[in-house]
């Protein structure tokens, strides 16, 4: 079974995390969310507190969806809601074709590149993660202890990387400094990360304005693939808005899977 935590009263609400993240990077929303739902945030295979992946993975995103449905079959769910950031975003999204939700909201969604977005996105946790491997954890919480360092490090992932609240993020950033069995794969095999087929289920797909990581300019993409999903863009929000901006996020979240209660 995934590593998981679980609070709240109300409709079970899944989150999902990114490539290299945990599930505690939902925790400053989480507060927000389980005042209407039962909160289950997700550690994914081969991330945080889960085992690892099977030796077989490919890198593909079914057997990560099917991982998350198979949580919920564990836990006797069926058809939470659902929210997730960058990996977590499509995964919710495969879900949502897949008739498995009642409703997805994605934050970043990846899978909706362009070969050139794709290397971009590859090349720079690709090349993070080689740097931050050659760090002690001392040397990280250094960095991160300053503003500039904070800059330099977190300006990809977070839109205000200078506040001093994301000065503890080195828990964050040990998916990239220690990476865990599978992570060379998917980020070898990025083009496997296919966009799902449209849904009958409401879709909300949130943006940050102020995306490095994945820029928002690959919501061009995703409008022609799901004319469907209704999109927001996040203003002042980087790559992981629920860092950014907690109440927002938990605004959409919340806002569509009221729509599916409706």
């Amino acid at each position: 079974m995934l590593a998981h935590s679980r609070s709240g009263t109300g409709e079970p609400l899944f989150l999902v995390h990114g490539i290299t993240h945990r599930r505690q990077g939902w925790d400053p929303v989480i507060p927000l969310l389980e005042r209407e739902h039962d909160v289950i945030a997700v550690d994914l295979p081969g991330h945080g507190e889960s085992a690892d992946v099977d030796p077989a993975f490919d890198g593909s995103i079914s057997y990560l969806v099917e991982a998350v449905e198979g949580l919920a079959a564990d836990l006797g769910i069926d058809r939470p809601h659902v929210a997730g950031n960058s990996l977590g975003g499509l995964i919710a999204l495969e879900m949502a074709a897949r008739g498995s939700v009642r409703s997805a909201t994605a934050l970043s969604p990846g899978g909706f590149w362009s070969p050139v977005g794709r290397a971009w996105a590859k090349g720079l946790l690709g090349g993070a993660s080689k740097v931050l491997q050659t760090w002690p954890r001392e040397r990280l919480d250094r960095v991160l202890a300053s503003p500039a360092g904070r800059y330099a490090l977190l300006s990809a992932l977070v839109a205000h990387p200078g506040r001093d609240h994301y000065a503890s993020m080195g828990d964050d950033l040990q998916g990239l400094a220690r990476p865990r069995e599978g992570f060379a794969t998917m980020l070898a095999t990025l083009e496997k990360w296919t966009v799902p087929r449209r849904a009958d289920v409401p879709t909300m797909v949130g943006w940050g304005s102020r995306d490095l990581l994945l820029p928002r300019a690959q919501i061009r993409r995703l409008r022609r693939v799901l004319p469907d999903a209704r999109v927001v863009v996040m203003p002042g929000c980087g790559h992981v808005p629920m860092a950014d901006d907690p109440e927002l996020t938990a605004e959409l979240i919340l806002g569509t899977a009221r729509v599916a209660r409706a």
